[in-house]
C-alpha cells in the first residue's frame, strides 16, 4: 500500500499531465465525431476510463524498467535501453490486454463478439499499439528525465565532493608550510634576542591556534583573514623591523566577502621572502580591492634570485579555480608585483 501511495506521490505532476491530456483527447475526438453543438455529447466518465489505461501503461513501462535494470548485468547505452523497455513493454502489454479480454470473454460468454471477426481482433490491438505508443512514449520520455536529473545530481555531487578533497588536500600542504617557515624564524630569533623571540612565540601560538581552528573550513569571511594577516605581519616585523610595510584599505573590513584560510597570508609571506626590504628603502604591500583582491607589492629582488618551486602560488591558484571557478591573475612589471583573486560568489557558505 504504501508502495502504491509513493509511487503516486512522487509522479503526481506527470499524472495530471497524463489526465490532462485523457480529457483534451477525449474532447477532441468528441468535437471530430460532431456537426454541430446539438450533436456533441460529452460523457464525464470517458476521461478517467480513458486516464486508467494510461496509469496501467506508465505503472507497467516503470515496473519493466525497474526489472530489467535490477535484472540485467550488462551495460548498455541509456537510449538503447529504453528502447529495449519500449519494446518489451508493448509486447506485453498486448498479451496483457488480449488474455485478460479472453478471461472477460470467457466469464461472460461474450467469445464470439470479441473475437469472432479477424478485423475486431486486429482493430482492438492496433487500438492497443496507439494507446501504447502514446502512453509509453509519454511514459518513457519522462522516466528518461527522472533517470537523466538524478544521474546529473550524481555527476553534481561527485564533483563538489572531488573539489572538497582536493580543497582540503592544498589546505594540508599550507598549513606546514605556515608552520615551518615561522619555526625556521622563531629558531634565528632564539640565537639574537631571547627577549623578541618569547614574543615571537608568543603571538605565533595566537596565530596557530586560529590555523587549527580554519583548518577544516572551505572559506572564511574576509574580516577574519585580514585579522590574521595583520597578525601574521606582525610576527614577520619581530624580524624585519622596518624592513616592510603593510597598507590595507579600511573598506575591506565591511565588506561581506568571503575567501579560503591563509590566502592572504600567503602572499604577504611571498612578498617578504622574494624581496628584500631594508629601512631605508622599505617593500610596501597593498591589499585593496580591484576586480577582486588585490595584494600589491614594489619589487625589491635579491641581488641572487631565491629558489622556489611556486608551490604556494599553484595551490592558491587551483583553491580559487575549485572555488570561484576562476583564476587568480598575476602581473608582474619591473617595479611591481601584483597579484588579484577573484569574488567568490556569494552563495558559496563559510
Amino acid at each position: 500500500m504504501k508502495t502504491n501511495t509513493s509511487f503516486f506521490r512522487e509522479n503526481a505532476t506527470f499524472l495530471i499531465f497524463l489526465f490532462t491530456f485523457c480529457l483534451i483527447f477525449i474532447l477532441k475526438n468528441q468535437f471530430g465525431n460532431s456537426d454541430s453543438w446539438k450533436d456533441f455529447i460529452f460523457y464525464p466518465d470517458a476521461p478517467f476510463w480513458y486516464f486508467f489505461k494510461a496509469v496501467f501503461i506508465f505503472w507497467w513501462v516503470s515496473f519493466i524498467k525497474k526489472s530489467i535494470n535490477k535484472n540485467s548485468k550488462k551495460q548498455t547505452s541509456l537510449s538503447r535501453r529504453y528502447v529495449h523497455f519500449f519494446g518489451i513493454g508493448l509486447l506485453t502489454y498486448l498479451v496483457i490486454g488480449n488474455s485478460f479480454g479472453l478471461i472477460v470473454a470467457f466469464i461472460f460468454d461474450t467469445y464470439s463478439r470479441n473475437f469472432g471477426s479477424v478485423y475486431h481482433i486486429i482493430y482492438v490491438n492496433i487500438n492497443s499499439v496507439i494507446d501504447f505508443i502514446i502512453f509509453g512514449g509519454f511514459s518513457l520520455a519522462y522516466l528518461y528525465y527522472k533517470e537523466n536529473v538524478a544521474y546529473q545530481k550524481q555527476v553534481a555531487a561527485y564533483e563538489i565532493s572531488k573539489a572538497k578533497n582536493e580543497i582540503t588536500q592544498l589546505k594540508t600542504q599550507l598549513n606546514p608550510h605556515f608552520l615551518f617557515n615561522n619555526l625556521n624564524i622563531l629558531d634565528q630569533l632564539i640565537e639574537e634576542d631571547t627577549q623578541r623571540a618569547s614574543l615571537f612565540l608568543n603571538r605565533f601560538a595566537e596565530l596557530y591556534r586560529y590555523s587549527l581552528h580554519s583548518s577544516d573550513k572551505q572559506l572564511v569571511t574576509l574580516k577574519e583573514e585580514l585579522f590574521f594577516t595583520e597578525g601574521y605581519f606582525k610576527l614577520m616585523e619581530e624580524k624585519y623591523e622596518g624592513y616592510y610595510k603593510l597598507n590595507i584599505a579600511p573598506t575591506l573590513y565591511t565588506k561581506n566577502i568571503v575567501v579560503p584560510p591563509f590566502c592572504l597570508q600567503v602572499l604577504i609571506e611571498n612578498a617578504i621572502t622574494h624581496n628584500k626590504g631594508t629601512s631605508e628603502s622599505p617593500v610596501d604591500i597593498t591589499i585593496t580591492e580591484d576586480e577582486g583582491i588585490k595584494v600589491t607589492n614594489n619589487k625589491a629582488l635579491y641581488a641572487t634570485r631565491r629558489k622556489g618551486n611556486g608551490m604556494a602560488l599553484i595551490n592558491l591558484s587551483k583553491q580559487f579555480e575549485l572555488l570561484a571557478e576562476n583564476t587568480i591573475k598575476i602581473r608582474e612589471t619591473e617595479k611591481e608585483f601584483e597579484v588579484v583573486l577573484p569574488l567568490i560568489p556569494s552563495h558559496k557558505s563559510v
